[in-house]
């Protein structure tokens, strides 16, 4: 991975948060106390992992855990808690968590869960760079061509106008010298050639 990836833990528990700082030293870790505080911040910062604790039903994290799903449905969260119940496990994963993890949590279990989804979110980064990569070089391609087709266009445009002042010119001389119209037509291509070979 390069450079800090940007994580926030939120959890009540302020000794908890001190182990998780200590835990994810090498990452950038915002560790909050209040699902308030996470709302707040998340308006204003972009993460790479959200890592939500929860406890009792009344506090689960599981509303906070609905709410970043709305408003950023891209980032992976991790749930953890104390309640190792396969109900509360299952609420958590219907509600979108991609991993639930049982405090006290296991650092490796921890440390192994947080590198595979920033491995797997740098893939994803890295593939919508290059699928809009795509998108910006088929928009150049397809202006070049825009900017191509109206230049032809006004090179017709201009080599009709030419083309007409060519032919009024050349009908007056045809004219002058005793031509007339039937003959002129026939004649019109070679007399065209000629006169815009002699402009050249």
């Amino acid at each position: 991975m390069a450079g800090k990836k940007r994580i926030l833990y939120v959890d009540s528990d302020e000794e908890a948060r001190l182990v998780m700082r200590e835990l994810l030293a090498h990452h950038d870790l915002d560790a909050i106390a209040s699902e308030a505080d996470a709302r707040a911040i998340v308006r204003h910062n972009a993460y790479d992992v959200y890592l939500i604790a929860g406890g009792t039903p009344a506090q689960s994290g599981l509303e906070l855990r609905a709410w970043l799903q709305r408003i950023d449905g891209r980032t992976p969260i991790v749930f953890c808690s104390s309640n190792a119940t396969a109900r509360f496990q299952q609420a958590a994963i219907a509600a979108g968590a991609v991993r639930y993890l049982v405090k006290p949590v296991d650092p490796a279990l921890l440390r192994s869960t947080l590198g595979l989804l920033l491995k797997l979110a740098d893939l994803e980064s890295a593939r919508a760079m290059a699928i809009e990569q795509q998108a910006i070089h088929e928009e150049l391609t397809a202006q070049a061509r825009q900017a191509a087709a109206v230049s032809r266009q006004a090179r017709d445009k201009a080599r009709e106008a030419r083309g007409a002042s060519l032919r009024a010119r050349a009908y007056r001389a045809f004219r002058e010298a005793g031509g007339n119209r039937a003959n002129f037509e026939r004649m019109w291509l070679t007399v065209l050639d000629d006169a815009q070979d002699g402009e050249r």
